[in-house]
């Protein structure tokens, strides 16, 4: 995404605090951070993308309010997003020298109507014999014991698509996460997410996805800039390996 969020990602790597991270393929640092990622123990997803990079020769995007309606309307052009997700398999695999051992959406897109079935058929025409496994959106974690403000965005998201991509998938025999975490407003510095982090851990399950966003320093023109650096220094923190033993939880 980011020479920041890259080098942040590659350093949690280092020390045990993350399980994989997600590769914009368009985006201009991939190619270059692609061998550090390589080495490392992370695995390295697909971060399938419809709304970033619209100006780039090739790329079938637009701002997500408009990729949401038009899948829910069933208005996106088909061809283009099914043309759209192996040219970004394509890509990764191109420059990984393998398939994604994941793949998720940017914004979630990859759960929505259209896009997913496009995702599925191509992940079936493509590594029948070992198929990635998707991210799942669903928030029941957060069913009981958070606050409205802080499990309301996640179900917004969890809405869009999470239980019939949790359907099509399985009926293809592909594995999903079982439960998801780290969906926020991004707001609240360091203090609210330390928080927020440890009320998650408390109700994770095997088999979990914590989702983060971390960032050594401010990106240009990222309005969630400040509360990358803020995620950063919390996951990077000691008290983040307090809190995995506190709840018996190991990063797998």
């Amino acid at each position: 995404m980011a020479p920041a969020v890259d080098e942040a990602i590659l350093k949690l790597a280092q020390a045990r605090r993350l399980t994989g991270t997600s590769c914009l393929v368009d985006g201009d640092s991939f190619v270059q951070n692609a061998p550090a990622l390589r080495q490392s123990t992370l695995q390295k997803g697909l971060h399938l993308n419809f709304t970033e990079f619209a100006s780039q020769a090739g790329v079938y995007a637009m701002p997500l309010k408009q990729v949401i309606i038009r899948s829910l309307l069933h208005r996106l052009d088909d061809q283009k997003v099914k043309d759209s997700v192996a040219r970004q398999l394509d890509r990764f695999e191109e420059v990984m020298g393998q398939g994604p051992d994941y793949i998720d959406g940017h914004q979630h897109v990859h759960q929505l109507p259209m896009i997913r079935e496009a995702l599925l058929a191509e992940m079936e025409r493509r590594y029948a014999a070992s198929m990635p496994w998707l991210r799942y959106t669903g928030a029941q974690r957060l069913a009981t014991g958070f606050a409205f403000k802080d499990r309301f965005k996640a179900q917004i998201i969890a809405g869009l698509g999470s239980r019939d991509l949790l359907r099509l998938a399985r009926a293809k025999g592909v594995t999903l996460n079982t439960g998801f975490t780290g969906v926020y407003d991004f707001q609240g510095g360091k203090e609210r997410y330390s928080a927020l982090v440890k009320a998650w851990l408390a109700v994770m399950q095997h088999g979990d996805s914590m989702m983060c966003h971390p960032s050594l320093s401010s990106v240009q023109d990222d309005p969630v800039g400040l509360q990358r650096q803020a995620e950063y220094e919390v996951l990077a923190g000691d008290e983040m390996q307090q809190w995995l033993n506190q709840y018996s939880l190991r990063i797998a």
